[in-house]
């Protein structure tokens, strides 16, 4: 063989190293390490050795077989590249904020998970007997994944001529005192649906005697008490609802008809004064006792993993500061906006998770830490 076949052996040999690793670094991002070292190898111990005519043949087979293992590592490459966009993609949008609106000058931003959905409307029937809040502008958002939901309101105030310590006594009465913590999540929050109160109004089949909830006197006057069982329905909002109360219950006394939640066992934290961009906030926690059981997990469609969690709930009462409690003439927005929050996880402590929300509800034009 002539030294011109030789060349031409040496010539084609690294033009298929060249095109092959050009194909390689294209489609894989120049990331295969080790491919890069193979092709390399190619040309070392086969393209500069071809000259050898006693391993012509032999090298040109193994030459050709890695230049085609190389070439067909090239797809996997790139379909490994195009994997990691994809994450990178789905990580972009799981990060991207969108803005929701509250009132006139307040928003929050939150991320891509929260969506809003149209919350269960409470029973205009109830509203006698619930807290003093006229509430509106309702703004209610889930996160399917976090198992959480978080709504926002905005109402009258109530407050004026009040104080802080007067309203941490308030809330931390107990469940029935129409005022309390667990009252605000029953008549606001989780109610009722309308068609158990339209069937406990139409039925008192169930009637009974006994002492007011409030009153553990032994001579307390009885009453009429008719309690209720109400169905939840199988969604995350019906699975709080669930957690909140089991019912309803009507009675009658001298001082008139009231209606409360046949709610479960709490254990209410300390208030909490806070401060957003703009804004000061009065945060109320309560943490229900009894942990989710295996039933309930499964009723709910929960996964299996919150077999033993416990449901937990906040609602923050602020303002844009300085917090109004008394009446101010010269101030164009005196109203309240409520911040309530729902969650569950194993631990039980979504303190974290509710602040970071708070946090991102801000006053149009307010800084970091304007709160007051």
């Amino acid at each position: 063989m002539s030294s011109f076949a030789f060349r031409q052996l040496g010539d084609q040999c690294f033009f298929a190293w060249l095109t092959t690793a050009r194909c390689v670094y294209k489609f894989g991002g120049g990331a295969s390490f080790w491919r890069g070292m193979l092709a390399h190898s190619i040309r070392n111990q086969v393209c500069g050795a071809a000259a050898k005519m006693k391993t012509r043949l032999d090298r040109r087979r193994w030459c050709l077989t890695a230049t085609a293992v190389l070439l067909a590592s090239a797809p996997l490459a790139h379909t490994a590249g195009a994997q990691v966009a994809a994450g990178a993609a789905a990580g972009d949008s799981a990060a991207r904020m969108i803005e929701h609106g509250i009132t006139n000058g307040v928003s929050v931003q939150l991320p891509a998970a929260w969506s809003e959905f149209k919350p269960g409307d409470a029973p205009t029937a109830l509203a006698p007997y619930a807290p003093p809040f006229h509430m509106g502008g309702i703004l209610a958002l889930q996160n399917l994944q976090a198992n959480a939901i978080v709504e926002f309101a905005t109402s009258d105030n109530p407050l004026l001529g009040r104080d802080a310590n007067w309203l941490d006594g308030q809330l931390h009465m107990p469940s029935g005192s129409g005022m309390s913590m667990i009252d605000f999540l029953f008549y606001y929050l989780f109610p009722p649906s309308a068609a158990c109160l339209n069937e406990a109004m139409a039925n008192n089949a169930r009637a009974s005697f006994a002492p007011s909830p409030n009153n553990s006197s032994s001579d307390a006057p009885p009453v009429l008490q008719v309690s209720y069982a109400c169905r939840h329905d199988v969604t995350l909002e019906g699975f709080f609802g669930a957690q909140v109360s089991s019912g309803i219950t009507f009675v009658q006394t001298n001082q008139g008809p009231r209606a409360y939640g046949m709610t479960a066992q709490f254990y209410l934290a300390p208030m909490e004064r806070v401060t957003s961009p703009g804004m000061t906030w009065y945060v109320f926690s309560a943490q229900r006792v009894n942990p989710v059981n295996p039933g309930t997990s499964a009723h709910f469609n929960l996964p299996t993993n919150l077999q033993g969690a416990q449901a937990e709930f906040y609602w923050a009462i602020g303002a844009v500061s300085p917090f109004p409690w008394v009446y101010d003439g010269g101030r164009a927005n005196q109203q309240l906006i409520h911040m309530a929050y729902a969650g569950v996880g194993l631990g039980g402590n979504k303190r974290a998770e509710f602040m970071a929300l708070l946090q991102r509800v801000q006053v149009r034009g307010a800084s970091a830490g304007g709160g007051q």
